[in-house]
């Protein structure tokens, strides 16, 4: 249906399935160079060896970054609302143990949050949890380790890499008009 402005009208309901599946194929797809570039770098004394099957951590962290991306866009109670339908349907999707993968979903936003929180740049704050969770630090050079920071070059090149896991709401809601119901 046409709407506003010729925007195509789309309900949440009908959006959230795909954006699920269009990030995680986004994760799958992405993971390899993340990883590719993390151990090929030469700012680390010694490669982390990452394999594209350590992907579990950054598909969480990937998630957690749109889930706060929401927040940019929409106002509270539409973030709400969203929040709560994709959380259900990366459960669902993911097909793990619905407690368990809710629990991993709320830490992860929440440890991201507190990255976030500390610049308000959500490109930095992806990239500083992918530092954390898969312990970089350890790889640095000597200087950058006992600083217990990244080398900006790293940060750099991994802010520029996570923007294309990020859903460009921007360039969507140019198309389509979002419809919230009460279904949720």
């Amino acid at each position: 249906m046409i709407g506003l402005f010729g925007k195509k009208k789309i309900k949440t309901e009908e959006l959230i399935p795909v954006y699920v599946q269009t990030i995680y194929d986004v994760i799958n797809k992405g993971f390899g160079e993340i990883a590719g570039y993390i151990n090929e770098e030469k700012e680390f004394e010694k490669s982390p060896n990452l394999s594209d099957k350590e992907h579990e951590w950054f598909l969480f962290i990937v998630y957690a970054g749109n889930l706060i991306n929401l927040d940019n866009y929409f106002n509270k109670v539409e973030s709400a609302q969203l929040r709560r339908l994709i959380s259900k349907e990366i459960i669902s999707f993911l097909g793990k143990d619905s407690d368990t993968t809710d629990q991993m979903l709320y830490d992860y936003e929440a440890f991201l949050k507190s990255l976030f929180d500390q610049n308000k740049n959500l490109n930095k704050a992806i990239s500083m949890a992918i530092f954390h969770k898969y312990d970089l630090n350890k790889f640095q050079k000597e200087h950058f380790q006992k600083l217990n920071t990244p080398s900006p070059i790293v940060m750099k090149e991994l802010n520029e890499m996570v923007d294309f896991f990020l859903w460009n709401w921007s360039d969507y809601l140019s198309k389509y008009k979002l419809v919230f119901t009460n279904n949720f």
